[in-house]
């Protein structure tokens, strides 16, 4: 039996979750790459300025500025798990799951963005 884990003020917000479900997938993959650490403090500061923008009022300037800016942290995530894939640095499962969970999480993210 699991204990109960009190629900979190972000946790119905789809693009806040998906980055957070990336954690795992993304953690496996950084360990077979050089320099791989700095990944996981990329999604991090995603995470943070998701939650920035979350806590800014809606349509504002700073909301969208944050939510940007967690784009932008994404989509570098994305290319660096591209890169990986491409000159083969892990098992191709370990990318493939990696790249799902950050694609999720892109697309989640750039939906808050305007068009």
């Amino acid at each position: 039996m699991r204990p109960h884990r009190p629900v979190h003020p972000l946790d119905h917000h789809p693009s806040f979750r998906a980055v957070v479900a990336a954690a795992p997938p993304l953690a496996e993959l950084v360990v077979r790459l050089p320099a791989g650490g700095e990944l996981v403090g990329t999604l991090a500061i995603a995470c943070g300025d998701l939650a920035d923008g979350f806590a800014a009022p809606p349509a504002s300037k700073r909301r969208l500025s944050a939510h940007h800016r967690a784009w932008l942290c994404v989509r570098e995530i994305d290319r660096a798990v591209t890169v990986a894939a491409r000159r083969r640095l892990a098992p191709p499962e370990i990318v493939r799951r990696a790249q799902r969970a950050i694609d999720k999480a892109d697309v989640l993210i750039g939906a808050l963005l305007p068009v």
